[in-house]
């Protein structure tokens, strides 16, 4: 699905996502994967279906914004998590530029520990930022604070997670306590993480309940959501005894 796209001088429009042009953060990778209609297309094309409007969404890879942006206008409230902090200022205008209000903004790292730093790597096209040294180079290290996931969590009420984290996703749900969460919707790096990796999501997010969803998946873009207790295998009924 291609996005449709709008260009004037001083921005780039997709999805109706007026997103600020400024050479240092949308280099020309980006900028042509945006003229192209396939910046965060497969992601975008399926949030209609999984958003709702009771939702609170926690964005984890949130980027420049456009994805929660999308997300904000949706749902009730959107918590943007992004460990660039070059992005932060960016992703503040695009949310300005596009009136969204019920948007907070993060720069932090999530995982199981409270405090202390984290490492994250910067490369040219803000995209392939990590927390991995490695496969491709980097131009920058900078450190950034760590936030433990679960009291997050549990404090915003969060019922829907988005997640593209270029691999962190491997480890970062190993001991997430996801009970209030009824559907995670992520993107998979297996270039990154390996298919040992994927198959660390899939055990994560079994042990919590949530079912890989054919429906709204696409490739390496998942949709995992909760299994209802009273759901019976179809198209049978449930045996009687």
């Amino acid at each position: 699905m291609q996005m449709r796209l709008k260009t004037t001088k001083n921005c780039l429009e997709a999805e109706g996502v007026l997103i600020p042009y400024d050479p240092a953060i949308i280099t020309p990778a980006i900028k042509h994967a945006i003229e192209s209609g396939y910046f965060e297309a497969e992601e975008a094309a399926q949030l209609p279906f999984i958003v709702k409007p009771e939702d609170i969404v926690l964005d984890i890879g949130a980027g420049i914004g456009f994805i929660s942006t999308l997300i904000a206008r949706r749902a009730e409230r959107v918590i943007s998590v992004e460990a660039n902090p070059d992005l932060l200022p960016f992703m503040a205008k695009l949310h300005a530029l596009n009136s969204i209000e019920n948007a907070t903004r993060l720069n932090v790292v999530l995982g199981e520990v409270e405090a202390g730093l984290a490492t994250f790597y910067q490369r040219r096209d803000f995209w392939m930022g990590s927390l991995s040294k490695g496969p491709n180079p980097y131009k920058s290290a900078v450190k950034v604070p760590y936030m433990a996931l679960n009291p997050l969590l549990k404090k915003e009420r969060v019922s829907l997670i988005v997640c593209d984290i270029e691999g962190a996703e491997a480890f970062l749900f190993n001991r997430a306590d996801l009970a209030g969460v009824d559907r995670v919707y992520l993107e998979l790096h297996d270039h990154i993480t390996g298919l040992k990796g994927v198959a660390a999501v899939f055990e994560a997010m079994a042990a919590q309940g949530l079912a890989y969803d054919p429906r709204h998946s696409n490739g390496a873009i998942v949709l995992f959501r909760r299994v209802e207790k009273d759901e019976v295998l179809r198209p049978y009924a449930r045996l009687q005894t």
